[in-house]
This record gives structure tokens, C-alpha cells and sequence, in this order.
């Protein structure tokens, strides 16, 4: 048998072993391709287990068993709290006649995760006696989800944050500018104008250092409610703000981020480019994903928003990366179902 000081030693100097080692592989990961989600996950995944055996620690004692639980308790159902709110987002974004139902469902999404992060905190005795065992798997899989959706979240918001600040302004002879839906049918709304004003700036820098200006290509169509192209808009302004119109090309087929890059290689009519493409700070990231899916030598630059729609558009970002990646997401949860049975089973 081990004495307490050698588990105590071991949960101490185990995890910090780990995180070096996490944190090792997290900066080679970014220096062979900074958009693989997997570099974030390693920084993630290190910092839950140095921070988290301590808190382990606490719930294997007898004196501070309750408290330890408690805290990771407390932790996974705050992050089902925040996957349920998402879900919702991600729901309203994929199935457009819920949208007008938004704000009833979010509110139901809330309530629904208050209400469950609860359910560990209650004591046994007050539960009847022919629900004990139910409520074991209960709360094992409302607790293995939570801390799923914990790990998940830190995942996006660590790469979504470390992304921009990877990349490196290199005046490309191309800057792709991703579009965005126009106000009143042919006007930039602001999140549009930040992303062409950080393109111009990046065009001004280029031509201080090279003598050229580079190739900014306006990439979006028209939508439904749109009197003219996202891209020729995007080009209005820019020639207005003193962009010179032989450094604009226009492409103006593309309804979405995936075919903003693929519809943008048809303009730029080269085989293999390196490019730089400007969005705003919280979509940049999952703009480089479509990128490596198409192969692209890329470089992603952050346009700045304002804080007030930058937590809208994280949230939004979150449920577009979770369907992106939705068979990883499906094998996760087949995997939480098995240890919902096999855990109480265990334990007895």
C-alpha cells in the first residue's frame, strides 16, 4: 500500500510532468500548422489535469471528500449549463423556422441547465428510495457531459483566442476579405467595414514594404435581401477610402465561408498561392479550418469587433465548430453512454 505522502507526491508532481509535456506538444503543433484544434486541446487537456488533481485530491480525502465533489460537480454542470444554451444556438442556426422561437428556447435552455446542475447537490435521503439507482446513472452521465462540454469549450475558446495572435502579417499578394451580410440591401454593417478597414491597413503595410500593393479580393454574393453583391459593396468602400480599384477583384459567387476561399482560388488563378484572408476575431479561426480543408498555404488576420456582438459571435462560432466536427462530437458521446453504465456498475 502507498502512504498518503506518496499519493500526495504523485498528485502533485504527475500532473505538472503532464502539462509540460501538453504544453510541449501544443507549441510543435503550432509551429507545423497553428489551425488544428488538436494544439489547443493539448494546452486544455494538460491544464484539467494539473488544476483538477488537486480538486481530485480533495475528494479522496475523508476530511474534504464532500468539498472536492462538490467543486467538480459544480465545474461539469456549469459547463452543461453552457452546452445546453449552445445546443440551442446551434439548433436555431441549422433550422431556420426556429429562429422566430429563439429567445423562448434559450430561456427553456437555461432553466433546464440551472435546473440539472442541481440535481447532484441534493441530498440522497431525499430522493425516494426506488430512485437511488436511477439517479446514480443520472448523475454520472449529466457529470461525464458537463465535464465533456467543460474540456470542449476551453478547447474553442483557447484555440479561437491563441489563433490570431499565431499569425503574422506577411504581405501576401493576396488578401482574400470574407463578406458578411449588408444593412438595408447594399450598406457594410460594422463587423463588414472592421474587416475591410484591417484589409487596407494590411494592403498600406504591404505596399510601405514592398513597393506593391497587394491583391484585395472581395469575396461575396448576393443575398435574398441584398440589392447588390457583399463583394462589390466591400469594393465601393474601399475605392471610396482611397484603395487603388487595379488591386480589387471581385468575387461574387460564394454564399458561405467554405466557398469564400473555394470561388476565391477561381479569381486568383493560380495553382498554389500563399494568401493572407481578413474576418473578424471570433470567426478566424474557423475560417482556417475551411482553409486547411481546401489546402490552402493561409494565413489568417483578426479584424477587432466591438465586445458587445464578439460574445454573440463566439457562441455562434462554438455551435458552427461543434456541427463541423459533429462525428467526433457523436463517438464522445457513444463513449459518455458506455461509462454512464459501467461506472455505477463498478462502484456498486
Amino acid at each position: 500500500m502507498f502512504s498518503l505522502s506518496q499519493v500526495t507526491n504523485f498528485l502533485i508532481f504527475f500532473p505538472a510532468l503532464i502539462f509540460i509535456m501538453a504544453v510541449t506538444l501544443a507549441i510543435f503543433g503550432y509551429r507545423h500548422d497553428p489551425r488544428r484544434l488538436l494544439n489547443s486541446w493539448y494546452l486544455v487537456v494538460g491544464a484539467v489535469i494539473l488544476l483538477g488533481m488537486p480538486i481530485i485530491l480533495l475528494a479522496s480525502l475523508s476530511d474534504t471528500h464532500h468539498i472536492g465533489w462538490r467543486i467538480l460537480s459544480g465545474l461539469a454542470f456549469l459547463a452543461l449549463t453552457l452546452g445546453l444554451f449552445d445546443w440551442v444556438m446551434l439548433i436555431n442556426w441549422h433550422f431556420r423556422p426556429l429562429r422566430r422561437h429563439f429567445r423562448t428556447l434559450t430561456i427553456f435552455a437555461i432553466i433546464l441547465g440551472l435546473a440539472l446542475a442541481v440535481l447532484p447537490f441534493i441530498p440522497a435521503h431525499v430522493w425516494p428510495t426506488d430512485l437511488l439507482t436511477p439517479m446514480k446513472y443520472v448523475n454520472t452521465a449529466l457529470t461525464l457531459l458537463g465535464a465533456y462540454m467543460c474540456i470542449t469549450i476551453a478547447d474553442f475558446l483557447v484555440a479561437t483566442w491563441t489563433y490570431p495572435r499565431q499569425t503574422k502579417l506577411h504581405g501576401e499578394h493576396y488578401v482574400i476579405v470574407l463578406g458578411s451580410g449588408l444593412h438595408h440591401g447594399d450598406q457594410l454593417s460594422k463587423l463588414l467595414k472592421s474587416r475591410v478597414d484591417t484589409a487596407m491597413r494590411v494592403g498600406s503595410i504591404a505596399k510601405d514594404e514592398t513597393g506593391d500593393w497587394p491583391i484585395l479580393i472581395m469575396s461575396g454574393g448576393q443575398g435574398a435581401d441584398e440589392t447588390v453583391s457583399e463583394s462589390s459593396a466591400m469594393a465601393a468602400y474601399a475605392k471610396e477610402n482611397g484603395y487603388p480599384a487595379a488591386a480589387i477583384r471581385l468575387e461574387e459567387k460564394s454564399t458561405s465561408t467554405f466557398e469564400n476561399f473555394q470561388y476565391s482560388l477561381d479569381v486568383i488563378h493560380e495553382p498554389h498561392p500563399t494568401i493572407e484572408f481578413v474576418t473578424n476575431n471570433f470567426h478566424v479561426f474557423r475560417a482556417s479550418v475551411f482553409a486547411a480543408m481546401l489546402k490552402l498555404n493561409s494565413r489568417g488576420i483578426a479584424a477587432p469587433t466591438r465586445s458587445h456582438y464578439y460574445h454573440r459571435g463566439l457562441i455562434r462560432e462554438y455551435a458552427a465548430l461543434t456541427w463541423l466536427h459533429k462525428t467526433r462530437h457523436l463517438l464522445a458521446l457513444i463513449l459518455i453512454i458506455v461509462l454512464t453504465i459501467v461506472i455505477p456498475w463498478f462502484y456498486g
